[in-house]
């Protein structure tokens, strides 16, 4: 995994603050890796204490996923039953 330690945290949290799309924080604060912004901004919501919605930062997937009664994942299509 990239290691980052360079990244603007002043302008990250202004564009999440705006609703700037997870591609378009990476593209402006040239972040190449998913993983590099998500730790970021995990860091300033807890520095914060606030936290803030960045689309596209967590899969359609796992927002609209179905979930078994013990947490695990159940993929599209699959019976729920374990």
């Amino acid at each position: 995994m990239e290691q980052q330690l360079n990244i603007n945290e002043k302008r990250l949290w202004e564009l999440a603050q705006q609703g700037k799309n997870a591609e378009a924080i990476m593209k402006e604060l040239n972040i190449t890796e998913m993983a590099t912004l998500k730790n970021a901004l995990h860091n300033l919501m807890k520095d914060k204490g606030e936290t803030v919605n960045v689309p596209g930062l967590i899969g359609e997937g796992a927002l609209h996923g179905e979930y078994t009664d013990n947490g695990k994942r159940v993929p599209p299509g699959m019976p729920k039953g374990e």
